[in-house]
């Protein structure tokens, strides 16, 4: 086995990483913390390690310095004698010393008590490791408690719209010129369809379908079923779809309960929480509570489900898919939590999409909508003007799709602005 690993790691450094498109992620290389990358699957967690030994590599790091094993390989098995990959990088490197060494363990799930083994790699070898995992054993809370204080969460997720035009060889500061222009707009109408999971950019609308769907059943058997020994899956599966068919929505867990009583389904409401716990937890929809003065009404009010990728609504439940104004808003949604913004909703005889409170400042307001026209600017705008007068909201900002008519602009009020989707994805204005 040590003369196999000697060929992995060898090879590996003579290979060298493959291309990758750099991403807006920052992964820390000072910090003396085991660096964990957690998020969804496909969400580029191995070429963000790939992203990070470049830059290593950029700062003066030696490419020998950097041990990367990725524990997929059929041909690593080390039957817990876990040792033998620091005397195999060791003879390989003999001037080397182990505490200089970067190490990137790539799927480490797949070893057996993969915790114990790291706690004791960086209480006494080296304090530089980097990780990614799979399924939800790899989950940010589980991380914490098996590292015991050790290790720093990195999320990364699905692209962002203008990592999107990155990948698509867009340029993301010419916003101006017709030609560039336009093909910022495309690429909008893509992104708000298909979502941005790396994987499927530039790939045909059929192979999108396919592999998004794959998504969803990995996580489906893998991630829950699996790992929380689930015997009910016909309907984990029910509730999964129908959480991703109430995305931007109020969803209540009593109502899929009588929905499966009367078909003669029979689980607990207890039960059917922990499955929306199980599915929020593997990154398949996040949930947004409604925004109240205390923690208690928050906990007890309604919430609202949201996606991280719009193209899970359209593999999985087309009909709501073809929602542009319900893909638009999920999108904001995305570009805010990404950005790990503080996020409620308001709904109290009137809605506002997204409330933002930031620590020292005032809150912002957001409405979304794919167009505003004098049909619906007086809900719009009333219901952010009154949530708004309601929390002492200085600003307010409608996201729309479309142009708007100056017209209905210069009835706004001073505190409202209007900004098209593609140009606030990429300037970020809040």
């Amino acid at each position: 086995m040590k003369k196999l690993l000697k060929t992995i790691i060898k090879d590996f450094h003579v290979r060298w990483i493959p291309k990758y498109h750099q991403r807006e992620i920052d992964v820390p290389t000072e910090v003396p913390k085991i660096i964990t990358l957690v998020g969804p699957r496909r969400s580029g967690k191995t070429y963000m390690l790939f992203q990070t030994m470049d830059r290593l590599i950029r700062s003066g790091v030696s490419k020998e310095q950097i041990l990367y094993l990725n524990f997929e390989d059929e041909r690593i098995d080390l039957d817990g004698q876990y040792d033998r990959i620091f005397e195999a990088y060791l003879e390989l490197y003999p001037n080397m010393n182990i505490e200089d060494v970067y190490l990137f363990f790539d799927e480490i799930q797949n070893l057996e008590d993969w915790e114990r083994f790291v706690r004791r790699t960086y209480d006494t070898l080296t304090r530089t490791i980097y990780l990614t995992g799979s399924n939800s054993r790899m989950l940010s809370m589980e991380i914490a408690t098996a590292l015991r204080g050790r290790t720093l969460s990195i999320e990364v997720l699905p692209l962002s719209f203008r990592e999107f035009l990155l990948f698509q060889g867009v340029d993301t500061e010419d916003r101006y010129s017709l030609k560039n222009s336009s093909l910022i707009k495309q690429n909008l109408q893509d992104y708000l369809e298909w979502g941005g999971y790396p994987e499927i950019v530039g790939l045909e609308p059929h192979y999108k379908m396919t592999i998004l769907q794959e998504y969803f059943n990995v996580t489906l058997y893998r991630d829950i079923v699996e790992r929380y020994d689930v015997s009910d899956v016909h309907i984990l599966k029910y509730l999964m779809k129908r959480l991703l068919g109430s995305f931007t929505k109020e969803f209540s867990v009593n109502k899929i309960y009588y929905d499966l009583k009367s078909r003669n389904l029979s689980i607990g409401k207890d039960r059917l929480y922990q499955f929306v716990e199980y599915v929020e937890s593997v990154y398949m929809i996040a949930i947004l509570e409604k925004y109240a003065p205390s923690v208690l009404k928050r906990e007890m009010s309604n919430k609202k489900i949201y996606l991280y990728s719009n193209g899970l609504a359209t593999a999985l439940v087309p009909a709501y898919g073809e929602d542009r104004g319900k893909l638009l808003e999920n999108a904001v949604f995305f570009h805010l939590r990404r950005l790990n913004r503080n996020l409620s909703f308001l709904k109290n005889r009137f809605e506002c999409d997204f409330i933002l409170p930031e620590p020292g400042e005032k809150a912002t307001a957001i409405q979304v909508t794919e167009r505003l026209t004098e049909e619906n600017v007086s809900r719009e705008i009333g219901g952010l003007k009154k949530a708004m007068d309601r929390l002492d909201i200085p600003r307010g900002i409608v996201v729309v799709s479309e142009e708007i008519h100056k017209q209905i602009i210069k009835t706004l009020p001073s505190s409202i602005q209007v900004i098209q989707a593609a140009e606030w994805f990429l300037t970020d204005p809040v």
